[in-house]
């Protein structure tokens, strides 16, 4: 395969509160590859954000990065200066955060906004409006022409998080980072923006990273997966292998709380007992074990680290799924990729 384009590497972020120090992402690793789509899921609070906001050096204090390596085109953006890292923020790599109204200045003019995010890379400013016009078509806003004088308020939702599209695409950056674009919309205009960014990732050969909880954005729209839980990665794989035959009881766990189409009437929506851990005192062994099913006397004690357990794919668990359906029997899956026919996929046991 060839050299990835963005390596990270034991990556680590702190918070220093006043009831000690937070280790929002500890130890995470991945790669990432030209025209990739790679998703990165979890609970509230897992650390997909900050893991985010730690590759471009954008953790608000009382944050900061303490470790590892973000190489990027033979350098690590850990290193650089504040002024060689801001060359790369915006051109290289961009970021569509995830509330467009509080990202968005108000008492500017959106297509000036647009247009800012080019200047500052030194483009032209009538080449920066030009293409600001041609970036709000190509991300389907009609009337572009007179939208880009309008204001963010005057835009609508769905508008608004496709003018923060086309601001991350406007120095053709080669990666693309979307934290929970779709978030505050209605499902319509989710499936629109998401139909969007497929779109534009086959098209520009960008590659994007997809920060969400929704395991059904996952599937529509990535091609490989990373779950991540308290901070660290707890499995990762393609996003066949992952729905299909997940191995560490987390992702079953998340998959089994999708709600289902074929769902008995008035059935409970099964959800993950318990609460994420508290990351001042994590608990001892795998945090994952206090709402395990599966957990066995060695979760208590020692920490599980990533190990392959099949053909692309990396769990840390020491009682893989595999194993736990033939002891202790798993409910159907629900397979929620595109073509998945019925919408429910059994548990398979090797």
């Amino acid at each position: 395969m060839a050299t990835p384009i963005l390596q990270v590497r034991d990556l680590r972020t702190q918070f220093m509160t006043d009831g000690g120090i937070v280790t929002a992402v500890d130890g995470v690793s991945f790669d990432l590859h030209q025209g990739e789509s790679l998703g990165i899921v979890g609970e509230s609070g897992s650390g997909k954000s900050v893991t985010a906001l730690s590759l471009l050096r954008l953790v608000p204090d009382p944050g900061r990065v303490v470790g590892g390596k973000v190489l990027f085109k033979n350098q690590d953006l850990l290193q650089l200066t504040d002024d060689e890292i801001r060359e790369v923020r915006g051109r290289d790599i961009s970021m569509i955060f995830q509330d467009p109204q509080s990202s968005l200045n108000p008492v500017l003019r959106t297509g000036f906004q647009i247009d800012e995010a080019m200047l500052a890379h030194g483009r032209p400013k009538a080449e920066a409006h030009a293409r600001t016009v041609d970036l709000l078509k190509q991300v389907r806003i009609p009337a572009a022409e007179s939208r880009v004088k309008d204001f963010p308020h005057q835009l609508s939702g769905g508008m608004r998080q496709r003018a923060m599209i086309a601001m991350g695409l406007s120095n053709a950056p080669q990666i693309l980072i979307a934290d929970e674009p779709t978030t505050a919309l209605d499902v319509t205009v989710q499936a629109q923006i998401l139909e969007l960014l497929g779109d534009l990732n086959r098209e520009l050969g960008a590659a994007v990273i997809m920060i969400t909880h929704n395991m059904g954005v996952v599937a529509g729209l990535c091609t490989r997966v990373i779950v991540m839980y308290a901070g660290q990665i707890v499995e990762q794989g393609t996003v066949e292998q992952i729905f299909a035959n997940p191995q560490h009881p987390y992702t079953w766990s998340l998959l089994r709380s999708m709600p289902r189409v074929d769902a008995v009437r008035h059935e409970r929506l099964r959800s993950i007992e318990g609460i994420a851990p508290d990351l001042l005192h994590p608990p001892a062994g795998c945090r994952f074990h206090p709402r395990c099913p599966f957990r066995i006397e060695k979760c208590y004690t020692d920490e599980p680290v990533l190990e392959e357990h099949g053909p692309d794919n990396l769990a840390a668990c020491w009682v893989t799924m595999d194993r736990a359906r033939k002891e202790m029997g798993a409910d159907d899956l629900v397979d929620i990729r595109p073509g998945a026919g019925s919408g429910v996929h059994k548990g398979q046991v090797k």
